[in-house]
């Protein structure tokens, strides 16, 4: 596809541990108009009509502009002790009904053990891949 075409796609977008992100089952777009995101956008250019092409999106390429830092929370051990949670560094958990990556653990001014339990929507921080198929030129 050459930029500026307007197409359909289909896709279903990973992250690099093969969870779905999102599904589209047709969508249709301009390339390179800024419709989807960066990488995706890029990695249609060329693509023909037909084909399936894997497209791997790393999170600088659109999502990762998005990571907030103040979407990290310094949270008592005891709190993921009294939940019988065992956080565990550069893990994706859950604590009640919110996903997060647990950072690491550090002490505070009194000794208690603080978990730094990031918040920040996955795809901010983790590879996303596509699997894309063009399937017409509208």
């Amino acid at each position: 596809m050459h930029i500026g075409e307007t197409i359909s796609i289909t896709y279903v977008a990973t992250f690099a541990d093969g969870q779905v992100f999102e599904e589209n089952t047709g969508m249709i777009l301009t390339v390179w108009s800024g419709q989807v995101i960066e990488g995706l956008d890029e990695g249609i250019v060329g693509m023909k009509i037909g084909k399936i092409k894997t497209i791997t999106v790393e999170p600088e390429e659109w999502y990762g502009k998005l990571y907030d830092q103040n979407q990290i929370q310094k949270i008592s051990q005891l709190i993921f002790d009294k939940l019988s949670i065992t956080p565990k560094n550069w893990t994706v958990q859950k604590l009640w009904n919110i996903a997060g990556v647990v950072k690491w653990t550090e002490k505070d001014e009194d000794g208690n053990t603080l978990v730094l339990f990031d918040i920040n929507p996955r795809q901010t921080w983790d590879t996303l891949q596509y699997k894309v198929t063009v399937v017409s030129k509208n």
